[in-house]
């Protein structure tokens, strides 16, 4: 067991670090942008890459989790049969859909973005989902084959592409907004010619319509449970466009990116978790190895949560030589920022919960969970928005969460019991919330002091041995 906790760790922390090198590196634009571009500009390329991020849903229709699972089953068909049905269905579809969003442009700019004049910007989005597609496929058969180094290398040169032709399209060519898509088709279209060795390897002039039947009918219920997640990630950038302008959807988004430091750890350990824990569906010890990593993981997501809610403001308002961090206009995005790492928070936990999904394969409960969420925060927004502005938007975003994590946990136990420890849970979080009490109530502004209060939870954390060093030795020893 300890070797699993090891090996998911060590997988963890490649995932994790070059997860960080890429989106700290991807982090740095939004300074440069800040300074650059008022947040009613901001807004709008937000918004645009809301769409991006709602329509890869459509784009792989539940493929890529499908392959996922039939990538690593033991059956009679050879891996490279499911890496060519998958590939070669998201080919064909991918470029008819980029067609369709391609002509109309015009059509989508008026309704989403609320004028025509942003056409050229959902061209560029068609190009972006494309490529973001083919390259989909390839990557995942990168983690599947436990080669992080090489997944987190190719992530890593995509984004140091991308950050140089942002400052050379916006700063040097004055491209203005359009620079930052073009940027980013030239960063995937890097990405696919470094993974052509790997396109080389797997893909087969043979189609599987037997297996290509069976991974359509295991992913395609993902498809609404995956519109769902996206109307619940990204519904409230659109109705507080509606509802407020687009300058609180700058702001808000700002927000939001400033979250990442949460979002670098879920993010890291989904990555890791998924392949992890698939391929441990035929060992007796695996439910018990769940449960331990489950204390872990929600250890490191509190002292994350409490490192980065003491000290955003320190972070927002740094001055180097004389010159903001971040424009002073987008300094009160920092306001959302604890309520946005408590939602990444409850993500955790959900992606926690998957093995009971996957090993009984019953997937169409995943429309429920994410659709029960997404019509949770629309009302939620609804009503948050009028009274609250971006904050309201923001509490909706944490109480949908909230609410899937909850769900998934109680609806799916009874399909793959796993004993979660969740007195020392509970002690993780009871423990945060009185530190967070004495911060916001003794309205604490000195870095020491804050330094103080992050050091005392986790001296507590020990104390109380939910992060005690035998734990933590056991988990890092060679067998």
């Amino acid at each position: 067991m300890a070797s699993d906790i090891r090996k998911l760790g060590t997988q963890t922390l490649i995932y994790g670090t070059g997860y960080v090198l890429t989106r700290m590196l991807n982090f740095f634009l939004l300074p440069f942008y800040s300074h650059l571009f008022h947040p009613s500009e901001y807004g709008v390329v937000s918004l645009v890459f809301s769409g991006i991020a709602f329509m890869n849903i459509i784009y792989h229709y539940g493929l890529d989790s499908a392959f996922l699972r039939f990538y690593t089953k033991k059956e009679n068909y050879a891996r490279e049969e499911a890496f060519s049905a998958t590939f070669f269905s998201l080919l064909s579809t991918g470029i008819l859909f980029s067609i369709i969003i391609f002509f109309g442009s015009s059509w989508i700019s008026r309704v989403f973005l609320g004028s025509s004049a942003y056409i050229s910007l959902i061209r560029l989005a068609a190009g972006i989902l494309l490529m973001d597609t083919l390259v989909n496929i390839p990557l995942h058969t990168l983690r599947m084959n436990d080669k992080a180094m090489t997944f987190t290398g190719i992530n890593l040169a995509n984004v140091l592409l991308n950050i140089t032709l942002n400052i050379w399209f916006i700063r040097y060519r004055s491209m203005g907004i359009e620079g930052i898509f073009w940027a980013n088709i030239a960063a995937s279209t890097l990405s696919f010619i470094l993974l052509i060795p790997i396109l080389k390897q797997n893909l087969k002039a043979v189609f599987n319509a037997e297996l290509y039947k069976k991974m359509l009918r295991f992913g395609l219920p993902f498809v609404p449970g995956g519109i769902a997640s996206m109307v619940l990630e990204l519904i409230d950038r659109y109705m507080l466009r509606i509802m407020v302008d687009y300058e609180t959807v700058g702001l808000y988004s700002a927000g939001y990116k400033l979250g990442i430091f949460m979002l670098v750890v879920v993010t890291g350990y989904k990555f890791a978790w998924q392949p992890f824990f698939l391929n441990k569906a035929d060992d007796p010890q695996a439910k018990e190895s769940f449960a331990r990593i489950f204390t872990v993981f929600n250890a490191i997501m509190a002292l994350v949560f409490l490192a980065v809610t003491l000290f955003i403001r320190e972070f927002i308002t740094l001055r180097i030589f004389g010159v903001s961090l971040f424009s002073e206009a987008y300094w009160q995005s920092a306001n959302i920022v604890p309520i946005i790492l408590g939602a990444y928070l409850f993500l955790g936990m959900y992606v926690n919960f998957l093995p009971s999904i996957y090993f009984s394969e019953k997937t169409g409960i995943i429309p429920l969970i994410s659709g029960s969420a997404a019509a949770l925060n629309v009302v939620l927004n609804y009503f948050l928005i009028q009274k609250y502005g971006m904050i309201g938007a923001a509490w909706a975003t944490f109480l949908s969460y909230l609410w899937m994590a909850c769900f998934t946990y109680f609806a799916v136990r009874k399909w793959y019991f796993i004993p979660y420890n969740w007195k020392k849970v509970f002690i993780i979080y009871g423990l945060l919330g009185v530190i967070l009490m004495i911060y916001f109530m003794g309205n604490i502004t000195s870095p020491l002091v804050k330094l103080g209060l992050f050091l005392l939870y986790t001296g507590c954390l020990f104390v109380f041995k939910v992060g005690n060093f035998r734990s933590v030795k056991e988990i890092f020893k060679r067998e």
